[in-house]
């Protein structure tokens, strides 16, 4: 091992330890106490309350809870940028419509080691994502987790494989992307919208709350539970999220020299 590599070592060391020191005796100014404060603890009351159902969510999952019912619309103003941005990736990439030449995309890709494990992984990634996804609503994760763990699987395989495998072999384009991401943002903005037609007072209401009456998602489809709107929000959102990542991925993978040939910078 070499002096230099033995020096930042110890340098790493120490400066982990002087801002453990430093955490702990305070000197990072004010330090949460450590006792619940009155807005959690209305949560955690609340949010699965089979006893009271005044004010409850349905859902176990306090999290999940708390981003698509008890502050619901501040969440449905947050997707909205996440997909402003999306919308302000494809326009900047507006000239990605290019046919990249099959033989020299075929030609690129990592060993087929890589690629052999990349086949592997792929599957599991899906699953996985699917399974943060469904279950959202009762343990963490949700539907922008699971939209982000979705979108790494194609990454995976551009970079194991090229873009053109995504595009070509998974006939995954652009275009497929930009239409799951439309039909996600219609589910959810359809299940905003269902309580009102159905005679609630409240946009993106789950469950019936003391001032608002006359509607609530079912809470469980037989053995199925669901929490009301949660389990479908969770699942409209993986869908977009998932194909709003993707979709950038595939933007951003267009090889520098095609937009130079393309611009004739």
């Amino acid at each position: 091992m070499r002096l230099r590599e033995v020096a930042i070592g110890i340098m790493a060391a120490t400066l982990l330890f002087a801002i453990m020191l430093a955490v702990t005796l305070g000197g990072t100014g004010w330090t949460p106490s450590t006792e619940i404060r009155p807005l959690a603890k209305f949560y955690l009351e609340n949010c699965f309350n089979v006893f009271n159902k005044d004010l409850w969510a349905a859902s176990p999952e306090a999290v999940c809870a708390m981003l698509w019912d008890y502050r619901g619309i501040d969440t449905y103003y947050e997707t909205a940028v996440f997909f402003l941005a999306v919308i302000g990736g494809v326009a900047i990439f507006r000239v990605a419509e290019i046919k990249i030449s099959v033989t020299r995309e075929r030609q690129r890709g990592l060993s087929i080691i890589v690629k052999s494990v990349s086949r592997i992984v792929f599957p599991l990634i899906v699953i996985t994502s699917a399974s943060v996804a469904f279950h959202g609503h009762l343990t963490p994760g949700g539907g922008f987790q699971a939209g982000s763990i979705l979108a790494i699987a194609p990454l995976v395989l551009i970079a194991a494989f090229s873009r053109h495998f995504i595009e070509e072999d998974l006939r995954l384009t652009k275009d497929k992307c930009l239409t799951l991401r439309t039909v996600g943002l219609i589910a959810i903005a359809l299940i905003v919208a269902i309580p009102i037609l159905a005679g609630a007072m409240a946009l993106m209401q789950n469950q019936v709350k003391p001032w608002s009456h006359h509607f609530s998602y079912p809470e469980a489809l037989g053995p199925l539970w669901l929490a009301g709107s949660l389990f479908f929000y969770n699942v409209a959102e993986y869908l977009t999220v998932g194909a709003g990542f993707t979709l950038l991925f595939l933007l951003m993978s267009i090889p520098e020299e095609e937009f130079r040939r393309i611009l004739k910078l």
